[in-house]
């Protein structure tokens, strides 16, 4: 992220549009008209002094609007501000004997002109609680106008003299429709108040819907050829088992230049959270990364990737510093080596009673190739709506698969039977772009069945990829577990304490006992980090952004 004091001049451009904006309306408002002809009005019909009021009243709410997009760097914003002022120095200079009000907008022209290379944020999608912002700030705006336009009215305008109170009442009948028929206009001033009022209630109204809607008419969505083509890249240059979910639904794909490699990422609260480090061939790597960093800057995002081990993520981590980010720990993954497991692990006194006790009782394992037919499907379903149904569980995405009965189809499908045959338990593979390596996704069983139900599934599962000749088995991460790597007394350290305890608050029905119960298959534990661009706040944006994403 750029430090803040890099910005200042994205405030003086932003705060210079904002006063121009409150300028107009106000000055539109308090100014009174002038019976003298002056400039314009010397050679132009008296209306064009009425209309260029007008229209520096609907510039001054645009300004307003502009001002917050100017601050966050939009480019088409800088563009739009560009062209209103442009319209509100001709404006200006038409209402005559105040031509010196011109040179606001002048000012605000030669800033945005000056600044002009700093504003490369593209334009992206709002959230609705932004778009609830803006549509409440322009009526907020367009009220004020017109509860002080009534107030600070002269008493020959409207041959009344309005309380504060009774502006608020007459402004708010306005915008309701139910008008004033007791107000008569005695002046010309008061003729154009009221007209003014209307346009603006009218360019509030519509700058609120746009607001409003503007967030609903945008997906960030991968195209099908780029779904494809992000397919054919990590055949070639995957490298975990993470790697899967690069390819499950809503995530977004930034290539390469010559499309080679790419990274698979998803956009929540400013941040453009990215699965895995880039997939690319080596000379790729790099460059992708400074692309991806660029765009996010580009777009106002601050980038993250959540990494996950595999052979390469040393180097990996170079290049991240290499290039200025944060590296945090987050936890450590559990790699079984199957062979050890099978001849060792599996041996041990507790395994053999868990194995001894639900094979006595009839219970078995059994691997579904798929197509699966519709009775295993509807099973499957049932036991993961039960699975469900128990405290603390629930969907979740972008690093993690949820039921789909289409997804569950294509997977092969381990399932737990009890003595009658019937599926009590499941666990789907997925493939890992790791070689040698098998892994699982969904881990589901019925409610109330008895414990060690899912000890037995993993052992058998266990042994029965080790018979078909995997070496390794990914057991998944177990969060936050033993991750401390920043001094506890700098700002980041104390950042990064809260960090965790917000992820074990929301997560802990995950994370409570996960090391402890992947430690009895007795893993290799290999370190999984958080990478991310800028400081303190910024990870906790992060953190919220990864809260939101994963659907904590």
């Amino acid at each position: 992220a750029v430090p803040v004091h890099r910005h200042w001049p994205i405030w003086l451009v932003a705060g210079m549009t904002l006063a121009n904006g409150l300028v107009n309306v106000v000055t539109a408002v308090v100014v009174r008209f002038h019976s003298k002809a002056y400039l314009f009005n010397v050679v132009l019909p008296p209306r064009i002094y009425y209309f260029s009021r007008l229209l520096v009243l609907v510039l001054g709410l645009i300004l307003i609007y502009l001002s917050l997009n100017v601050l966050q760097r939009r480019r088409v914003a800088w563009q739009v501000a560009l062209v209103v002022l442009g319209v509100g120095f001709v404006a200006h200079l038409g209402k005559g004997h105040l031509w010196y009000t011109a040179l606001a907008p002048l000012a605000g022209i030669i800033l945005l002109v000056l600044s002009r290379d700093r504003f490369t944020v593209r334009s992206e999608p709002r959230s609705i609680r932004q778009g609830l912002f803006l549509m409440g700030l322009s009526l907020v705006v367009a009220l004020c106008y017109g509860a002080f336009g009534f107030w600070l009215l002269d008493r020959r305008d409207f041959g009344i003299e309005f309380t504060l109170a009774d502006a608020m009442v007459r402004t708010l009948r306005e915008f309701s429709l139910v008008g004033n028929a007791d107000i008569v206009a005695h002046t010309h001033h008061a003729r154009w108040f009221l007209d003014s009022f209307r346009v603006l209630g009218v360019s509030a109204a519509l700058i609120a819907v746009y607001s409003l809607f503007r967030p609903l008419a945008y997906r960030l969505q991968a195209r099908p050829a780029e779904h494809r083509r992000a397919q054919a890249i990590l055949k070639t240059h995957g490298t975990s088992s993470m790697d899967f979910f690069k390819l499950w639904p809503e995530k977004s794909y930034f290539f390469s230049a010559n499309h080679d490699g790419f990274i698979a990422y998803k956009v929540a609260g400013g941040v453009a959270l990215a699965l895995g480090d880039p997939t690319a061939p080596g000379e790729t790597a790099e460059s992708l990364l400074r692309g991806f960093t660029r765009f996010c800057s580009d777009n106002g995002w601050t980038a993250a990737f959540i990494l996950t081990f595999h052979p390469g993520l040393g180097e990996v981590l170079e290049r991240f510093r290499k290039l200025g980010l944060h590296v945090l720990k987050i936890g450590e993954q559990a790699i079984v080596d199957l062979e050890r497991f099978g001849s060792e692990t599996a041996t041990k006194k507790g395994f053999r009673r868990v194995l001894r006790k639900f094979e006595e009782g009839g219970y078995t394992l059994t691997r579904h190739a798929p197509p699966h037919p519709h009775d295993l499907l509807d099973q499957l379903e049932s036991i993961s709506r039960e699975w469900l149904s128990l405290p603390g569980r629930r969907e979740r995405s972008f690093a993690l698969g949820y039921f789909d009965r289409d997804y569950i189809g294509m997977t092969t499908v381990y399932v737990v039977r009890d003595v009658s045959g019937v599926p009590v338990a499941f666990a789907n593979q997925i493939p890992s772009y790791r070689e040698g390596e098998a892994t699982i996704d969904l881990m589901r069983h019925r409610a109330g069945m008895p414990n060690g139900t899912m000890d037995f599934l993993f052992i058998k599962l266990l042994l029965a990829f080790r018979a078909e000749g995997y070496k390794w088995f990914d057991l998944g991460l177990a969060p936050m577990s033993t991750a401390r790597n920043v001094p506890a007394a700098s700002l980041r350290g104390k950042v990064t304490d809260q960090v965790y305890r917000y992820f074990r608050r929301i997560f802990f029905f995950r994370f409570a006992g996960l090391y402890n119960y992947k430690a009895k298959f007795e893993p290799l534990w290999e370190d999984n980090y958080l990478v991310y661009q800028g400081g303190p706040i910024d990870l906790m944006r992060v953190a919220m952004a990864i809260a939101k994403i994963i659907g904590a």
